[in-house]
């Protein structure tokens, strides 16, 4: 056997080994490493913290409470703490009792906007869309549901 195809057949096991190994790691937790909540049980992801850095001093943060967090009332446990590397505050909240998943995503989606709302004053939406109305069409449907959902979700 010539030594390229030795050479090739050895660094396919070897990636298949790697992406095997990568796999089985995904679900490994160690105590104080990070984790997406996907894979958790619903009871640990309701209780966990989400989280945004904000361009701003972390004292105004704590001066009172983001208007799109007010909406939630006493349900969320709010946290402030200075953002690593000196790059502002870290914003986050975490229900207190156990919610669903449709209330998760309005928390992401209010985290997002009050990060918008004290960087800049404003929220950016996509609609309406400034050209008006379009005919629907089958990768378009896609589109606008795969957009509708990115604000709950955090992926486009």
């Amino acid at each position: 056997m010539p030594l390229s195809d030795i050479l090739a057949r050895a660094a396919g096991l070897a990636s298949e080994a790697g992406s095997g190994a990568l796999r089985q790691l995904q679900h490994v937790r160690l105590p104080g490493v990070g984790q997406a909540s996907a894979t958790d049980d619903p009871e640990t992801a309701a209780r966990r913290w989400r989280a945004v850095t904000v361009l701003t001093d972390p004292e105004q943060l704590r001066a009172g409470t983001p208007e799109p967090l007010t909406r939630f009332g006493d349900r969320l446990e709010i946290r402030v703490t200075p953002a690593p590397g000196e790059r502002g505050a870290e914003l986050a909240a975490r229900f207190r009792d156990r919610v669903g998943e449709d209330q998760l995503g309005e928390l992401r989606s209010a985290l997002r906007e009050a990060k918008q709302r004290i960087e800049t004053g404003e929220v950016l939406r996509n609609e309406p869309q400034p050209h008006g109305h379009r005919a629907q069409t089958p990768q378009g449907k896609v589109l606008d549901g795969m957009d509708e959902r990115a604000s709950e979700e955090g992926v486009l």
